[in-house]
């Protein structure tokens, strides 16, 4: 930004959304509402993305739980168990990210895709030694 003559850098951590000029459209050359509208889209997919693959996250962890409720012990879960860390730090890192997919929706959507598979899958093994037993 500049103060009079003198460029200056803006240190005002905020959302570029909020000065779209200044912070998009020096490098993409597109009305400032379809900018917007692009955002929107991406943002709300990634969303989509995102609680698909904590809702996974979490049937997985119910089906861990009710495992060891029916007597499973760790070394009986630990695929599962080594599932369920690959799913959860996949969904941590996406919602740690800022962007909510904004700046490589792709990448984040193959993320969120991987996150929700290691979880459907630890969910699975967790169920199958649950069926095993009855």
């Amino acid at each position: 930004m500049r103060e009079g003559a003198t460029k200056i850098s803006d240190h005002w951590v905020r959302s570029p959304l909020l000065n779209v000029s200044r912070a998009c459209q020096t490098c993409h050359r597109f009305p400032e509402e379809e900018l917007r509208s692009r955002v929107d889209a991406i943002q709300d997919r990634n969303q989509e993305l995102l609680q698909r693959a904590a809702a996974a996250l979490m049937d997985q962890l119910d089906a861990i739980a009710a495992a060891k409720a029916a007597g499973a012990t760790q070394q009986h879960l630990q695929e599962a168990l080594d599932l369920q860390r690959q799913a959860q730090w996949r969904l941590d890192f996406i919602a740690a990210e800022n962007s909510m997919g904004f700046h490589a929706p792709q990448e984040a959507a193959r993320i969120l895709g991987e996150a929700a598979d290691y979880a459907r899958r630890g969910q699975v093994i967790a169920q199958k030694w649950i069926l095993a037993r009855k």
